[in-house]
């Protein structure tokens, strides 16, 4: 076989149509592979109506397969799948009771997640059916590397079962978030030590090589797993949808009518939570240094009920500033992104979160609005990235927050807002995908392609 071209089995949960942040990082490493010239077969879960929303279909190039894998019983399957269905919509045409009891369930399940952690999870049950595919297709063609990521972790387990059944394959695990340490749904007491166990009979003396979104995290991974090569490919953009980038970076904003701030994202109340800002926009309203028709916030995405929540609790809408367009599609997502004048970030200031690095952000990163995290300063990776790269600044409190306001519209700009182009060009997925490849190739002691 020709040494430049490889042929990559990518094991994931999360894929197209999923109108969701983890697809696009495999799916655009998928896009490039194949356009670099490589075979890519995707292993994947069938889509079930739970496993919305959906939306994001683009056109896969040539070299790129996809393999889904049903995994849930037929009594269970017809009881889940009174759920939204892809292609109907972004949420599908379920009634809206149907609705809420996808997510009063879903609701549960988090809650289940802050003692259990990653255990029990439904996808398990794709476990045996994604090993006998991947089995039958590693006999009908021989490939080069098996690249899996995570979450959730029976994509890990399917890739180690096949990686033990065929030593001769490179196999790298991908963390886009962390498994055993995962900050959000850390497990507790005995359910934590099976999960690091699990964890650790999935990749240790098995893997090639471990890569995730940032050095934080690759320390974490490293400290556990000494003997793995541990890479750092960031989340990142895809250059063909943001093909006006560097003009957009470069394009002079105004704020001219008032500050107009867009969050696109989860809430997690007292992780990422939008109250300090919401209590620093009001106090300056009441105070009269900002009137309440000069600033705005929108946002957009799921957990409704939990934003509504944080809202309720401190009255922070007493102004009627805040604005809940709940999910939308992905375009429309990034039409909002652009129109704003301020994009809102939000993320844990707990040290457990310093080094997440969510997908979102290299998205606001070549949006050409500038960026303000909240909850977070320097010393976490999101932080750190924001001020390197000129887009965006970080505050953790109230009082930073009103200053940095109140300068603004004096100034009628964010003075902190002076991207660095060639820093950020280095988070275009085509340069992470030949990264991988180059990567790999040296595992196999091949001339990089």
């Amino acid at each position: 076989m020709d040494h430049g071209k490889k042929r990559i089995l990518l094991i994931t949960c999360f894929f197209y149509p999923q109108n969701r942040i983890p697809v696009l990082r495999v799916g655009q490493w998928a896009k490039y592979w194949a356009l670099q010239g490589h075979e890519v077969t995707v292993l994947t879960t069938k889509k079930y109506g739970f496993s919305g929303p959906f939306g994001l279909n683009p056109a896969m190039p040539e070299g790129v397969s996809v393999v889904e894998v049903p995994y849930l019983p037929a009594w269970l399957e017809r009881r889940l799948e009174r759920s939204p269905v892809p292609g109907g919509g972004p949420q599908g045409a379920a009634s809206s009771v149907t609705q809420s009891r996808t997510s009063i369930l879903k609701q549960k399940v988090r809650g289940l997640r802050q003692t259990i952690g990653s255990l029990l999870d439904i996808h398990d049950l794709w476990v045996a059916a994604a090993y006998k595919v991947g089995m039958a297709l590693i006999a009908q063609g021989k490939y080069d590397s098996i690249v899996s990521s995570y979450s959730p972790p029976a994509v890990h387990v399917v890739a180690s079962k096949l990686k033990r059944a065929h030593p001769e394959l490179i196999w790298c695990a991908d963390f886009r978030d962390l498994w055993a340490n995962n900050h959000i749904t850390s497990a507790k007491g005995l359910f934590r030590k099976l999960e690091n166990a699990k964890e650790r009979r999935t990749l240790d003396g098995i893997a090639d090589a471990l890569i995730t979104v940032s050095h934080p995290l690759a320390v974490d991974l490293q400290s556990r797993y000494a003997g793995l090569p541990v890479w750092v490919i960031e989340n990142g953009f895809d250059p063909e949808e943001f093909p006006r980038w560097t003009e957009d970076l470069s394009a002079s904003r105004s704020l001219a009518e008032g500050i107009h701030i867009c969050y696109a994202g989860t809430i997690y109340p007292h992780r990422r939570d939008p109250t300090p800002l919401f209590r620093a926009i009001n106090e300056l309203i009441d105070a009269g240094l900002i009137a309440p028709e000069k600033v705005s916030i929108q946002f957009y995405g799921q957990n409704e009920k939990e934003l509504r929540q944080i809202i309720e609790r401190s009255n922070a809408n007493r102004h009627n500033i805040i604005h809940i367009n709940g999910f939308v599609t992905r375009q429309a997502s990034l039409a909002a992104q652009k129109k704003s004048s301020l994009l809102l970030l939000l993320e844990s200031g707990e040290a457990e979160a310093r080094g997440v690095l969510t997908g979102k952000l290299f998205e606001y990163l070549v949006s050409g609005t500038p960026i303000l995290a909240v909850g977070i300063d320097r010393q976490n990776a999101a932080g750190e990235l924001l001020e390197t790269t000129g887009t965006g600044c970080c505050s953790t409190n109230t009082d930073e927050l009103k200053q940095l306001l109140l300068a603004a519209m004096k100034s009628g700009k964010f003075e902190f807002f002076k991207p660095r182009i060639e820093l950020i060009t280095q988070y275009a997925r085509d340069k992470q995908a030949q990264l991988i490849i180059d990567r790999v190739s040296s595992l196999q002691g091949a001339v990089p392609c």
